[in-house]
């Protein structure tokens, strides 16, 4: 790749101050004149003592001084969202600029390379000592931007790149058991003996969202009674939001025993269950058992509020506020099938009902009976980050020359050619 160099005008003047300086940073057969930014002064924190060396020209340890050479990344590309499921999701377009500033006059280069690296950490892992246990490093893309030995002189250079995240990626996830992050890392390396490679890193956040305005119905019975719940709520959810879930509870009147259900309380927790099967590398391997940390994000309950319908078999209905809202960090659902990683949230709801006996006189008079149960539900909850636009990067695609519609008209069809007047200036 060739990279794209901003040069400035050359000052000769100042040039001429530091011809000492160039004389022993660069060999006599790459002998020439550097050009600097316009307006910036030469660097004047080198030593101009007769025994310079290019060690000291080039001090990359730590000092308030300006360094030789510097990194700056520009990320171009909107935010990496994968939109859709797994299988279906076509992935995050990355694109941007990574930037090589070079402060010294001429610095001897041996390569300067960029890496799209996704990094899993397993915080239990089966061996402790083991570091391909804990930490498993991918390089997704790897890009030689300086594939030859060249000295660079006084510039700026300016190197694109550009990445498709496959779509079934993990998304950046922080958990008490796995975490996965993404993160760009420039590698420059001098052709200096004992100076270390100048390294920078930028980390990068992958997203995925599940666009679906889809409403979700499930059906519980709960037998040897005549009582069954139906519930519907949204295909997804957000972190730090809320959602409703309407409950419909049906069969509380027995006519034949001259009974009915009585709602009591509703009562919801919000649980959020990270597990982790394989833990082992493969030299390693999986030890045979299953991690698997359980918490609870946000609960409540409700008393009161919900409709009775005491008419043919009886219904009670209510509608739920379940809220995401927690201080504890909250993960979006996410699924590693190389490590038999997974996170899921749950959400777990009970009715507490009891039974009362009902005269013919009317519900007024109604006695308790004495029994009473818990009607105990789980449903599976999509959580997933928000999707902005909701457009994904091949839906950006400007339409090609067939879907362009026909131009209208042109004039001369419109007005005779005999009916146009020239103006004659």
């Amino acid at each position: 790749m060739m990279p794209i160099t901003f040069a400035s005008p050359s000052n000769r003047s100042r040039v001429n101050e530091n011809r000492s300086i160039l004389n022993r940073i660069q060999t006599p057969n790459t002998m020439h004149v550097t050009s600097f930014h316009r307006g910036q002064k030469p660097p004047r924190y080198y030593s101009s003592s007769p025994e310079l060396s290019v060690k000291e020209v080039l001090p990359f340890r730590r000092s308030s001084q300006p360094r030789p050479i510097e990194f700056n990344l520009v990320i171009e590309s909107s935010p990496l969202v994968c939109y859709g499921p797994r299988t279906d999701s076509t992935g995050a377009l990355l694109s941007g600029l990574l930037f090589l500033l070079v402060n010294a006059y001429s610095v001897p280069m041996s390569s300067v390379t960029l890496e799209l690296i996704q990094e899993k950490t397993v915080r239990r892992p089966t061996i402790g000592a083991c570091k391909d246990c804990a930490h498993r490093v991918t390089v997704l893309k790897r890009w030689d931007l300086l594939k030859y030995q060249t000295s660079l002189t006084r510039s700026e250079y300016g190197y694109p790149f550009s990445h498709l995240i496959p779509g079934d990626s993990p998304a950046t996830t922080n958990s008490s058991l796995v975490n996965v992050s993404y993160y760009l890392r420039a590698v420059a390396t001098p052709k200096v003996n004992d100076v270390a490679p100048i390294i920078t890193t930028r980390p990068l956040s992958v997203f995925r969202s599940l666009i679906s305005t889809d409403v979700r119905r499930c059906l519980r019975v709960f037998p040897p009674t005549n009582l069954s719940v139906s519930a519907s709520l949204p295909a997804s959810c957000y972190p730090k939001s809320t959602f409703t879930v309407g409950v419909q509870l049906t069969g509380i009147v027995n006519k034949e025993r001259r009974s009915r259900w009585q709602l009591r309380k509703f009562i919801w927790r919000l649980d959020e269950v990270a597990r982790l099967k394989g833990t082992g590398c493969s030299k390693h391997g999986n030890v045979g058992h299953t991690l698997e940390d359980v918490k609870t994000l946000s609960n409540g309950e409700l008393k009161r509020g919900w409709k009775t319908d005491l008419a043919n078999d009886g219904t009670v209905e209510f509608e739920a506020e379940i809220s995401t809202f927690s201080e504890l960090p909250i993960a979006c659902n996410v699924s590693v099938p190389d490590m038999d990683f997974e996170i899921e949230h749950i959400l777990v709801a009970e009715m507490l009902v009891a039974e009362e006996f009902q005269p013919a006189s009317g519900p007024s008079s109604s006695t308790p009976t004495g029994a009473a149960r818990i009607l105990r539900m789980q449903f599976n909850i999509d959580i997933t980050e928000r999707g902005g636009l909701g457009i994904s990067w091949d839906d950006e695609v400007p339409p090609t020359y067939a879907d362009v519609p026909t131009s209208p008209p042109g004039y001369e069809l419109l007005v005779p050619n005999g009916d146009v007047e020239h103006l004659v200036m």
